[in-house]
């Protein structure tokens, strides 16, 4: 029997074959779920700057120097990582034994983190909790299949913390500011006014949490929500002067514009934008000889490669916790603001080696593939996330291998929900009828898609 209906991929799902488009379609209490689960990790990685900045006077904040998280606070951290960890195993059993989805993804985007753990057991080194609770969340994204598309509540989150740090630094300064250097208006300040740090212990940190969500921003349907909450977090952005910030905005823009030029070859383009980016990762610490280059990160980069000797170390590196046993040396030979490489490849060659660099390579490419197969909307707001990172991971060191840290939920939570997304399950799609590529499914076009699918099987 024929049928006019519009061919799509399949999937199973619980005994019956829909169109994999189709699947999308949850119910209401998943989709709650999914954001409950994504707004608890947020909210347990924002947790200690917000405490400290309400509770701590930063009058007699340091850089370089931690202040003791209450008690209250760490129990919050590990309730909100290792409630989901088990959680994450009881649906992961029933994924695998029912619904059988592509594992694939999976085992490429934890592999550095299982490099990590080998690494250390080999040196005799203790694996501590925060370094497996990462391969926990990968796995209750994977299993849960949450989409991309639920990462602009990251955004919107964004921008209402991004709308806070501004509100309160304006009415409330003594309570935001740090007496640092970088609170006072100087030649770095594009607004004349002091720095803003916002929750943060530094405008750079803030500027980076605040660029990273802002891709996510493109999930929004509506452009008046998309550009409302993009509008807040440039905004933010703009007032904490971070230039690593402001350089993965300038990225974040070509990519809304290289979307809307662009229609058969963007996604050919955003790749090798991705790859440059990511090569700039490497070779721009390498090329630089001027200690003073990059806001004196030429020495810092000079400085942690030359630790470094012979190819064992460079493969091997000198162990995850390099930064933080040697930090006194690291602060005395060149700032207190040492206390990593300043830039994604300096810091995991000197702590996992080459190796180490090449798995997270890895998983960034195999991201972008995955994105490629997503809607469009969704596509294009996955790719963005991933050149931003890059940028961003030239002269910071964006890539985070810890949970819970203040930099997860804005880094490792979106990238890992790309990574995660199932062939299987998401994709590639295809338009429905009255579909456009990258919206939601109308109740329409969904009855459309399983009459297509029953005339199939008929």
């Amino acid at each position: 029997m024929t049928s006019s209906a519009v061919a799509l991929p399949r999937a199973r799902v619980r005994g019956s074959v829909l169109p994999r488009s189709a699947t999308d379609a949850r119910s209401a209490g998943a989709r709650a779920a999914t954001y409950g689960l994504l707004m608890l990790l947020w909210l347990a990685c924002v947790s200690a700057p917000v405490a400290q900045t309400l509770t701590t006077s930063r009058r007699v904040a340091v850089e370089g120097v931690k202040t003791p998280v209450a008690q209250a606070v760490v129990d919050a951290w590990n309730l909100a990582f290792y409630l989901p960890a088990a959680i994450a195993v009881l649906v992961l059993i029933f994924r695998v034994v029912f619904v059988r989805n592509d594992i694939a993804p999976l085992l490429v985007l934890i592999t550095p983190w299982l490099w990590i753990i080998l690494d250390e057991y080999m040196r005799g080194a203790r694996v501590t909790p925060q370094i497996v609770l990462p391969i926990g969340v990968a796995l209750m994204f994977w299993a849960i299949g949450t989409r991309v598309g639920d990462l602009k509540v990251y955004a919107l989150l964004a921008a209402v913390l991004a709308g806070v740090s501004m509100a309160l630094t304006q009415g409330a300064p003594a309570l935001m500011y740090m007496p640092q250097s970088f609170d006072a208006a100087s030649d770095k300040s594009l607004t004349g006014l002091p720095l803003l740090a916002g929750f943060f212990s530094h405008p750079n940190s803030n500027g980076l949490f605040l660029v990273l969500a802002l891709p996510l921003t493109h999930l929004f349907s509506r452009w008046y929500l998309r550009w409302a909450t993009a509008g807040v977090i440039l905004t933010g952005i703009v007032w904490s002067s971070s230039r690593t910030a402001l350089f993965g905005a300038a990225v974040w823009l070509v990519v809304m514009l290289l979307s809307l030029l662009l229609r058969v070859s963007l996604r050919r383009v955003l790749v090798v934008l991705l790859v440059g980016l990511i090569a700039a990762v490497v070779v721009v610490p390498l090329a630089t000889t001027d200690p003073q280059a990059y806001t004196a990160r030429g020495a810092i980069w000079q400085f942690n490669l030359a630790q470094l000797n012979g190819t064992t170390q460079w493969l091997f590196g000198l162990g995850h916790t390099w930064y933080t046993d040697n930090y006194e040396m690291l602060r005395s030979a060149l700032s207190t603001a040492a206390g990593h490489g300043h830039n994604v490849f300096v810091t995991y060659t000197v702590t996992g080696g080459l190796v180490l660099v090449a798995l997270i390579v890895v998983v960034l490419l195999n991201a972008a593939r995955i994105a490629g197969t997503l809607p469009t909307r969704e596509s294009v707001a996955a790719m963005a996330f991933l050149c931003v990172l890059a940028a961003a991971s030239i002269t910071e060191s964006a890539w985070r291998t810890e949970a819970p840290d203040t930099l997860f939920a804005s880094m490792i939570v979106p990238l890992f929900v790309i990574a995660t997304q199932s062939r299987v399950v998401n994709g590639p799609f295809e338009a429905l009828p009255g579909e456009a590529a990258g919206e939601p499914l109308t109740r329409r076009a969904l009855s459309q898609a399983r009459s297509g699918s029953r005339l199939r099987r008929a």
